[in-house]
C-alpha cells in the first residue's frame, strides 16, 4: 500500500509539473505587452511557475528516494515470506528458472554469511571482557540479541535450498538419492550463549565460527554453482526476458499490487506518505523485520490437514445434484481457458522459435563482423608493437647521447668549480698583499709628515717661508 501510495503521488505530481510547465511555456510565447503592468504580470507568472517547477522536482526526488528504500524493505519481507510459506517458491527454483531470483538469493546468502561471521567474531570480543564470575553485562546481551535476527535468516536459507534440492530430486524422479544439508539451530544457539556459562559459551561460539566458516561457507559455494547452471541456461536457451518472466518474486509481487492501489485513497495520501517517510527516517521498517526474524525462533510444528467427513459417492436430493452440476460447469470453463491459455503458449513457443532462429542467424552475421574487426585490430596492433619498439630502442640512445652530455657537463662544471676556487684564493691572496702595501704607505706618509714640520720648525727659525704639509691635489681634468 505504501509503494502504491508513493507511485500515485509521483503520477499527480507528474502531472502538476506537467501543467506548471505547459503554463510557462504559454506566457513566455505572449509578447511583452506596452502597458507596464501587463509585463510585470507576465514575468511574475513565469517567476512563479519557476518556483513550482523547482518545488516539483524536489518532492518528485523525494518520492523516488523513499520509493527506492521501500522497495529494498519490502522484498526482503517478500522474499522472507515466499521461503517459509510458499512451496511454489522452491520449486519454481528448483526448475532452473528465474536467474534474477537465483542470482538475488546467492548474493544475499554471501552478503548474509558474512554479517553472521563479523557478528561473531564481535561478539568472541564482547565475551573475553567479560567477568567470568559476574553477571552478563548490557552490552552482552545486546549484541547476542542483535545477532539473533541474522542466524534466524540463515536457517531460512539453509531449510529454503533443502527444498529446492528435494523438489530437484522430484522432478528428476530420484527423490531417494537427494542429499540434504545439515539443517542446524543457528538461531536458539545463539540465543543460548546469554544463559551458558563462560566456558561453555566460549566453546559454543568457537563451533559457531568454525560452522560458518566451513560448512556455510561450502554450502554458498554450492548455492553460487546452482546460480552459475541457471543463468548458463537461460543464456544458452537465448530467451529475452523482463523481469517479471525473469524473476518469481517480482511476478508474485505484480500479482498483489493492483489489491493494494485499490485500498490507497487520495485523501489519506499524505497521510500514509509523511507516515512511511518517518518510519523509513527511524529504520523501523528494518526494526520489524528484526523484531519478527528474532520471534520467529520457536518453530510451531507443521499440522496436518483434517481428513473431509466421508461422505456417500452419489448425490442424495436435488440440492446436491444442483450444487455438482454448478462445480462441473465451473470445472468446464476452466478446462476451457486451459485449452485457450495452452493455444496461446503454443504459439508464443512458435514465435519464440522463430525469433530464436532469426537471433541465431544475426548472431553469426555478429560473430562475422566482430572476426573481422577483430583480425583488422590485430594487424593494427602488431603495426603498433613495431612502431613502439623502434621509438623505444630511439628512445634508449636518446637516453646514452644524454647520459654522456651530463657527464660531459658534469665534468667541465667540476673544472669551473676548481678554477673559480684557485682565482679566490689568488685574489684573497693578492688582497692580503695590497693592505699590507697599503699599511706601509701610510706609515711612510707619517714619516714623511713629521720630516716636512721639523724642516718648518727650522725654516721658521731661519726667517724661510713654511712649506705646505700636505700638497693640493693635482687636479688631471683640470690639467
Amino acid at each position: 500500500m505504501r509503494e502504491s501510495a508513493l507511485a500515485l503521488a509521483h503520477q499527480k505530481l507528474e502531472e502538476a509539473k506537467n501543467e506548471v510547465l505547459a503554463e510557462k511555456a504559454r506566457l513566455e510565447a505572449l509578447k511583452p505587452g506596452l502597458m507596464k503592468k501587463t509585463t510585470s504580470e507576465r514575468e511574475q507568472g513565469i517567476k512563479s511557475a519557476m518556483d513550482d517547477l523547482s518545488h516539483y522536482d524536489s518532492q518528485l526526488r523525494k518520492a523516488e528516494s523513499l520509493t527506492t528504500l521501500i522497495h529494498k524493505d519490502t522484498r526482503r519481507w517478500l522474499e522472507c515470506c515466499l521461503k517459509t510459506g510458499s512451496q511454489d517458491y522452491a520449486a519454481a527454483l528448483a526448475a532452473q528458472d528465474f536467474p534474477v531470483d537465483w542470482s538475488r538469493f546467492s548474493y544475499s546468502f554471501e552478503m548474509l554469511l558474512k554479517s553472521f561471521q563479523m557478528g561473531l567474531q564481535d561478539l568472541m570480543v564482547v565475551f573475553k571482557r567479560e567477568n567470568p564470575a559476574g553477571t552478563r553485562t548490557q552490552l552482552l546481551l545486546d549484541s547476542i540479541r542483535k545477532l539473533l535476527p541474522i542466524a534466524r535468516q540463515v536457517e531460512i536459507d539453509v531449510e529454503f535450498f533443502n527444498r529446492i534440492l528435494t523438489h530437484q530430486a522430484k522432478q528428476r524422479r530420484s527423490a531417494g538419492k537427494v542429499s540434504l544439508h545439515p539443517e542446524y539451530s543457528w538461531c536458539e544457539t545463539v540465543d543460548q550463549l546469554g544463559v551458558l556459562t563462560m566456558a561453555e559459551a566460549l566453546e559454543t561460539l568457537r563451533e559457531l565460527l568454525s560452522a560458518s566458516t566451513g560448512f556455510l561457507a561450502n554450502l554458498s559455494q554450492v548455492i553460487k554453482r546452482e546460480q552459475f547452471l541457471v543463468e548458463t541456461r537461460a543464456a544458452q536457451a537465448g530467451r529475452s526476458k523482463t523481469e517479471a518472466q525473469a524473476s518469481f518474486l517480482q511476478n508474485w509481487w505484480d500479482g498483489i499490487k493492483p489489491a493494494a492501489a485499490q485500498r490507497v485513497v487520495d485523501e489519506k495520501l499524505e497521510e500514509i506518505i509523511c507516515e512511511t517517510e518517518a518510519l523509513l527516517m527511524d529504520g523501523e521498517f528494518t526494526a520489524r523485520f528484526n523484531r519478527s526474524m528474532a520471534q520467529s525462533v520457536a518453530r510451531t510444528p507443521s499440522v496436518a490437514p483434517e481428513k473431509p467427513a466421508t461422505a456417500s459417492p452419489f448425490p442424495q436430493s436435488d440440492a446436491e445434484l444442483r450444487t455438482l452440476k454448478t462445480k462441473l460447469q465451473a470445472e468446464l470453463e476452466e478446462v476451457a481457458k486451459l485449452k485457450a491459455g495452452l493455444g496461446a503458449r503454443e504459439r508464443t513457443l512458435r514465435e519464440n522459435e522463430q525469433q530464436l532462429r532469426e537471433n541465431e542467424q544475426l548472431f553469426a552475421d555478429k560473430c562475422k563482423r566482430e572476426l573481422a574487426v577483430l583480425e583488422e585490430g590485430k594487424v593494427k596492433l602488431v603495426a603498433l608493437e613495431d612502431e613502439i619498439v623502434l621509438k623505444a630502442r630511439q628512445a634508449q640512445e636518446k637516453r646514452a647521447e644524454d647520459l654522456v652530455l651530463i657527464e660531459e657537463t658534469k665534468a667541465e662544471l667540476a673544472a669551473r668549480s676548481l678554477f673559480m676556487d684557485e682565482s679566490e684564493q689568488r685574489l684573497l691572496t693578492k688582497g692580503q698583499e695590497q693592505l699590507e702595501s697599503l699599511a706601509e704607505l701610510e706609515q711612510k706618509e707619517e714619516e714623511l709628515l713629521g720630516t716636512k714640520r721639523d724642516l718648518n720648525a727650522m725654516r721658521k727659525e731661519m726667517g724661510l717661508p713654511m712649506i705646505p704639509l700636505r700638497a693640493k691635489p693635482v687636479d688631471e681634468f683640470e690639467e
